[in-house]
């Protein structure tokens, strides 16, 4: 039963907020703006630490492709908050 719980949480929070912090506005928006940009902040820091640590271990292909993903969620994270692209 708790399995179910934190899978209808994970699909809430991945797919449902970045929807509302997209279309909606006012305060709705703001807020899943926050908690996206969390998430995406969690995702950069863990893909960085991870990158870095395959970089040392000479893993050097999976350590950038971590940092792209991390150079990714940085886009995304200006996106949220601008509403387009950078040098768009």
């Amino acid at each position: 039963m708790r399995g179910w719980l934190v899978l209808t949480g994970a699909v809430l929070l991945i797919i449902v907020l970045p929807i509302i912090a997209l279309t909606y506005s006012g305060w709705v928006r703001l807020v899943g703006q926050i908690v996206l940009s969390i998430l995406l902040i969690l995702a950069l820091i863990g893909s960085g630490l991870f990158g870095y640590i395959c970089l040392r271990a000479q893993a050097k292909k999976w350590g950038a492709g971590l940092f792209i993903i991390a150079a990714l969620c940085i886009v995304v994270i200006y996106w949220v908050w601008v509403g387009h692209l950078p040098l768009l």
